[in-house]
């Protein structure tokens, strides 16, 4: 007997399990999510099928050991596969296996179809693009067609043109249907994905137009037209929906999501979620964080560098602990622009759509199956680089203004001296205030900011969340890739000139215990007395220069 360690399904064959894996469960291992032996005591993983299956068959083995040991050293097909005669073995089997064995010749095509459509998912699933995607299936489509003729002409040459047998595996032959016929275009993939699994379809919103040339293909003359400038997005509501049909994923949202005493790990243990109006009286409410950054889609360094550049915004739910929001599959795409359409509209209308769904989860909630009552939420924090915070937030976008903080109104020559938020000098931006810059800026419209700020975001429209609470930082340009690395130089630099060696030092970085995963992360040994002037001046200039500005 072999049990699935999700559902406890018991099935007759080692093969009938992973048939039902794959097929009920689509269940595909990986590193990440790995096969689990529930056979007795066994609880032994696996990241392959292979490996899993010829773990199964010492199970295997020992079973039909127990059950005739005389019989245990010919225990292949009687004991593995669709051959079982045991009656006590079929009664303990899983009715829908039952079903799923006998049912015909029909719905073995269909468990076919469903095993290619979950490898072609698991190619797109990896980045590969839709064109290489096609080719490999139509390839696979002719391999699987010459192998069904080879097979054919092979097998209906050992009889007679006259024999019956003949007659009816020749039909069964002309009956058989290529299952990757139903993939080998774009279209028929997705409407078999959409019937599978559903898909969330993104929408194209469209946001001006613009005149553009095109070729015209009857005259072959270049042709001025009219082009759409449009945005595509992904209603976050439909995706929040299609997350919580993941069982796991709402015993997680289920969990109370509770802060720890003195203890900041997460969202939740801060100030703002304590005082906030609806997480701190609705634990169960949905903590959605966005985060906005632009990418280059052409070699960055080339003269298209900016033509093709594309913004995207994403999305996590704080609700999730931090390690399941770590994973790429937790986080989730809102909408992709073109960064010249964002320059030329300004953001608010590309986060229109995405305000009015989050309007609907603030005043009407959603219906899901985590919680018997209406789960509303809203946006907690946006976060990225600190360009695309001021582009989004609407404060301006230079970091050499007057005022270029987007949490108070510090001056920049005061930035250099004041350290403290309580320096009578900060003044911390706060609704009110900022209400006044908005009515300036309204008032005055040549002024093109008024203390740092450009115009009033859309954001501010939600009713649980404003841009002057949105206190998330650049962690990465600040501090790690900012500040950091000069302290450390400094460091470097002091040690050297009084403690250690240059060499000694050097030697007791490389050898540090880094540990298991960050150990391929250590600083690369570096040769001080190499012959090499450029190659030796170029790491001391690194290490040791405390103005050095990487540049």
């Amino acid at each position: 007997m072999f049990k699935c360690f999700i559902c406890q399904a018991v099935h007759a064959a080692s093969q009938l399990l992973i048939t039902h894996l794959r097929l009920d469960h689509s269940f595909y291992p990986s590193t990440r999510f790995k096969l689990v032996c529930a056979q007795d005591r066994c609880r032994r993983q696996f990241s392959t099928y292979s490996g899993f299956k010829k773990h199964l068959v010492v199970h295997e083995k020992e079973f039909c050991q127990s059950v005739d040991p005389v019989k245990s050293a010919c225990f292949t097909d009687n004991c593995s596969g669709d051959n079982a005669e045991d009656g006590d073995t079929n009664s303990m089997q899983n009715p829908e296996t039952n079903s799923f064995e006998n049912k015909g010749s029909g719905l073995q095509i269909q468990n076919v179809k469903h095993i290619c459509a979950s490898i072609i998912g698991k190619l797109q699933g990896s980045g590969m693009a839709n064109s290489v995607v096609s080719s490999v299936v139509n390839d696979l489509e002719d391999l699987a067609t010459g192998l069904h003729a080879q097979v054919k002409h092979d097998i209906l040459a050992h009889f007679s043109k006259d024999d019956p047998v003949r007659a009816t595996l020749n039909e069964s032959f002309e009956n058989y249907e290529n299952p990757l016929i139903s993939f080998n275009t774009e279209t028929k993939r997705m409407a078999y994905f959409r019937e599978k699994w559903g898909i969330v379809e993104p929408v194209e919103i469209m946001l001006g137009v613009r005149f553009d040339t095109r070729r015209n293909k009857l005259t072959g003359t270049y042709d001025q037209v009219p082009v759409k400038e449009t945005f595509i997005y992904i209603p976050i509501l439909e995706t929040i929906k299609f997350m919580c049909r993941n069982a796991e994923i709402c015993q997680l949202l289920r969990e109370p999501h509770l802060s720890k005493t003195n203890t900041f790990e997460d969202f939740c243990d801060g100030s703002y979620y304590k005082t906030h109006p609806l997480f701190s009286k609705d634990q169960s409410s949905l903590q959605i964080q966005l985060y906005y950054d632009d990418f280059e889609t052409a070699n960055p360094l080339g003269s298209k560098r900016t033509v093709h550049k594309v913004g995207a915004l994403y999305f996590v739910l704080r609700n999730l602990p931090p390690k399941f929001n770590s994973a790429l599959m937790n986080i989730h795409l809102v909408a992709l622009f073109h960064t010249e359409d964002m320059k030329k509209y300004g953001f608010d209308p590309i986060l229109q759509p995405l305000i009015n769904d989050i309007k609907i989860l603030e005043c009407f909630g959603l219906d899901l199956p985590f919680s018997s009552e209406k789960v509303y939420g809203t946006i907690c924090q946006i976060t990225g680089d600190n360009l695309g915070m001021h582009t989004i937030l609407g404060f301006t976008e230079s970091f050499s203004a007057r005022h270029f903080c987007r949490l108070c109104l510090v001056d920049k020559d005061d930035a250099q001296n004041v350290y403290d938020e309580d320096d009578p000098k900060i003044i911390l931006r706060g609704k009110d205030l900022f209400e006044m810059h908005c009515n300036e800026l309204q008032s005055e419209p040549q002024k093109l900011s008024v203390f740092g700020l450009k115009h009033n975001s859309t954001l501010n429209n939600l009713q649980f969340f404003h841009v002057c609470h949105n206190f998330s930082l650049d962690i990465m340009h600040d501090i790690l890739e900012g500040v950091a690395q000069y302290e450390i130089k400094l460091l470097m630099e002091y040690l050297s000139e009084n403690v250690l060696s240059k060499n000694d030092l050097l030697s007791r970085v490389y050898a540090f215990d880094y540990g298991y995963l960050e150990r391929k992360n250590r600083p690369t040994r570096i040769n001080l007395d190499s012959t090499n002037e450029l190659y030796n001046r170029k790491y001391k200039c690194y290490l040791w220069s405390p103005h050095n500005n990487d540049k």
